[in-house]
């Protein structure tokens, strides 16, 4: 496939830092986050600031850009894929502030972590909110600047209310020297992320820190920003996935070139099984990343020409990133098991390829649920769940 010249740059650059993703991967998995040097390189090389808005000096590469440059990264070690996807894709939201603001929070080369799950509440006062609360999931928070977190409006102690009766969310960004991190991210797969907790108590966040992404409307004019938020968002978790699992077929593939099975003479690429199982993985590979590429272009295609996308078209784009990201899980299983106990060894890549991929799965905007909420549109039904 032609590399578009705008995506070109990226996709270098993460070529470039894949030996040092390499020669850090130990310390990632010790630390449980990434290591600052590796950060600063891939900050200098632009890897977080995909989905700035133009009007910062941001390029605004479309989403099959963006998976690209997030397989890659991922292809070199899931946890650095997972943080650039978060920190990349919450750049997003400069495009619903002004030049001023989304300057201040992602102009040169500042980080947002957080998260969109409405566990904070904000009281309005003049000019702004006072927040407290406690949120999950903060991946690369150590290394962010900013931290958003979405709360539930109050006018003191009484919930506010949108124009459809549901709660008013704003989500609240916050510098993130100012909130105190939770040191809890004691996991198995994507160990490296540092999806650690935060909270605050009674901070003031300005009005122009806030906003209320699942009604705002963009500021900036780049279709980028007419995409559906959370149909978005979705769309950029199985991008960690889908690289991790050709990082086990490559891993699989060396293993495969040098490993004689006990019991056999002849090395494991030889043997009829191994060679299924690897044409399956292959295929599976490609079939969820190809259904996810389609989907999302159908998406990005309405939003070049400024039509809103209808429940159907964003319903098979969820498919579609539920689909690839258990796609790449299948993927990572046959070759694991084709492996043999060589693959349960920590200094076998293939281990941590199985603990990561897995992980990717467990996100809301990625688990077995989304199949179900894709049904019931196919079906004629509501999503069944609200902000879909």
């Amino acid at each position: 496939m032609t590399v578009p010249d705008r995506v070109a740059p990226f996709l270098a650059a993460a070529h470039k830092l894949v030996s040092h993703v390499n020669e850090a991967r130990g310390e990632i998995e010790r630390q449980r986050n990434l290591p600052p040097a590796l950060v600063a390189e891939m900050t200098e090389a632009g890897m977080f600031s995909i989905w700035l808005c133009r009007a910062c000096g941001g390029p605004e590469l479309d989403f099959v850009g963006f998976l690209r440059v997030i397989e890659e990264l991922s292809r070199a070690d899931g946890s650095v894929g997972w943080c650039a996807m978060i920190a990349a894709g919450l750049g997003w939201l400069s495009g619903y502030m002004t030049a001023d603001a989304a300057l201040q929070i992602f102009g040169d080369g500042r980080r947002c972590a957080g998260t969109l799950s409405p566990t904070g509440k904000a009281i309005a006062v003049e000019g702004g909110f006072r927040v407290s609360g406690r949120w999950s999931f903060a991946s690369f928070i150590a290394h962010s600047d900013w931290v958003a977190g979405n709360s539930i409006v109050h006018d003191s102690d009484v919930p506010r209310r949108d124009t459809n009766g549901a709660p008013d969310i704003r989500l609240m960004i916050m510098p993130t020297s100012e909130v105190e991190i939770i040191d809890n991210w004691h996991v198995s797969g994507l160990r490296g992320s540092g999806s650690s907790d935060y909270q605050v108590h009674d901070m003031f966040v300005p009005a122009e820190h806030s906003l209320a992404v699942f009604q705002a409307q963009p500021l900036q004019p780049g279709p980028l920003y007419r995409m559906p938020l959370i149909t978005l968002f979705a769309a950029t978790v199985p991008c960690v996935s889908v690289g991790i699992a050709r990082a086990a077929i490559d891993a699989f593939l060396d293993l495969a070139e040098n490993k004689t099975p006990t019991g056999s003479t002849a090395r494991l690429r030889e043997g009829p099984v191994a060679q299924a199982d690897v044409g399956r993985a292959e295929a599976r590979l490609r079939a969820g990343r190809a259904f996810l590429v389609e989907a999302m272009e159908e998406l990005w295609a309405e939003a070049v020409a400024g039509r809103t996308p209808t429940l159907r078209q964003r319903a098979i784009a969820r498919l579609a990133a539920a689909e690839a990201a258990e796609s790449s899980v299948r993927t990572v299983e046959l070759v694991w098991k084709a492996a043999g106990a060589t693959a349960l060894f920590e200094s076998n890549r293939l281990e941590r390829c199985f603990r990561d991929v897995h992980a990717t799965t467990q996100h809301i905007l990625t688990n077995t649920g989304n199949f179900e909420v894709a049904g019931r549109v196919l079906l004629g039904l509501e999503p069944g769940r609200p902000n879909f």
